[in-house]
């Protein structure tokens, strides 16, 4: 399977399509924090042990950050649109009230 992305232009003929490599890894993040400044989008993705109630004294850590450009965050917008939609439309709602998705014996 190739790592392959088809880029897409004007009028111009198409480049050969660019080769992505494998990642370096991968982390994991339930947490995320947007700024911008006038040139670039800043994303922070970081890992909040703490995310549903103090279970550990430990401040969240970011994981990583992606700085991109506006028409990136709008691409990277339009595509989780697109697949946020297709799994809801396949699975449902994603509710993101953890009150709500809880069974209500687990409720406290």
């Amino acid at each position: 399977m190739s790592n392959s992305v088809k880029i897409v232009g004007g009028e111009s003929p198409a480049p050969a399509p660019a080769k992505i490599a494998a990642p370096a890894g991968a982390v994991y993040s339930n947490v995320s924090r947007l700024f911008a400044t006038p040139n670039e989008v800043v994303l922070d993705f970081a890992l909040n042990l703490n995310a549903f109630g103090p279970m550990v004294e430990e401040d969240a850590q970011i994981v990583s950050r992606v700085v991109t450009s506006y028409d990136g965050a709008k691409r990277l917008w339009v595509h989780l649109t697109q697949t946020l939609q297709a799994y809801e439309k396949k699975y449902g709602p994603i509710e993101l009230d953890i009150a709500k998705r809880m069974k209500p014996d687990e409720q406290a």
